[in-house]
């Protein structure tokens, strides 16, 4: 099932966020619809943070009601990564290093550009399980967070990387038609085949990677790569560790 084929799209020119929006309309869906939105003035990231949207960037979420059991809708940030990541090595220049970062960010030049949100919802009417995912890529520009221990990269925009104009439109056309082609390539009932295809677009195994649990408490060591549900494996001193939620960082 190619939950990215024949997709609805709605344009909107201002909404709080793009996920809240559509948990408020959810009752009106009943195929996989995007809502996107040219300015959010409420945009979500993970784990609470605010996600920065200025005109020209993209902002939206598409809701789908995946037939995976409920404990695998996570990979579909996997799988969407990829598909992002597919779109951004089409559009910038050939020499530009590009990586996917657990677990759900993507990095240019080891600069913040684009980052997913999910979100598993109940739709009450049909009785169904359904997958928000919101995607923010900053396109042509990139907010100047303040620098402090915790975050430790640095923004950019896709601008930066490509020798002609793009708008939100034309990224958002080739975006979609990348998440229709995995979803033709990657049949929902393989759907954990997407790890290793997310894997090979992320930082090298042994890279040196630290990693702040949601207590602040931060891990070092290497990066061997993910378990067979997602999970990052950590190399320590001690022995190996697996990580299902926090903030990574690689590099030293």
């Amino acid at each position: 099932m190619n939950h990215f084929l024949n997709s609805d799209v709605i344009w909107l020119e201002s909404v709080d966020s793009t996920n809240e929006e559509i948990k408020r309309r959810i009752h009106e869906f009943t195929k996989p619809t995007w809502i996107i939105a040219s300015k959010q003035s409420k945009g979500k990231g993970r784990n609470g943070n605010s996600w920065f949207s200025n005109y020209g960037n993209f902002s939206g979420s598409i809701i789908f009601f995946p037939t995976v059991e409920h404990t695998y809708f996570h990979l579909y940030g996997f799988f969407v990564g990829v598909a992002l990541y597919n779109t951004i090595k089409e559009i910038v220049t050939n020499d530009v290093d590009i990586r996917l970062k657990w677990p759900n960010d993507l990095m240019i030049e080891n600069c913040k550009v684009a980052g997913i949100l999910l979100e598993s919802v109940q739709e009450s009417i049909y009785h169904k399980s359904g997958l928000i995912v919101g995607v923010g890529v900053n396109i042509i520009s990139s907010p100047r967070l303040k620098t402090n221990s915790e975050k430790r990269y640095m923004t950019e925009c896709l601008a930066n990387f490509i020798d002609y104009k793009i708008n939100r439109s034309i990224f958002f056309s080739e975006f979609n038609d990348q998440l229709v082609k995995l979803g033709s390539g990657i049949p929902e009932e393989n759907l954990s085949s997407i790890l290793k295809l997310w894997q090979a677009r992320s930082y090298d195994k042994g890279s040196k990677v630290q990693i702040s649990d949601n207590k602040g408490e931060i891990n070092s060591g290497t990066f061997l790569g993910l378990d067979e549900i997602g999970g990052l494996i950590l190399g320590e001193n001690t022995g190996v560790k697996k990580i299902y939620s926090g903030d990574v960082y690689f590099g030293s």
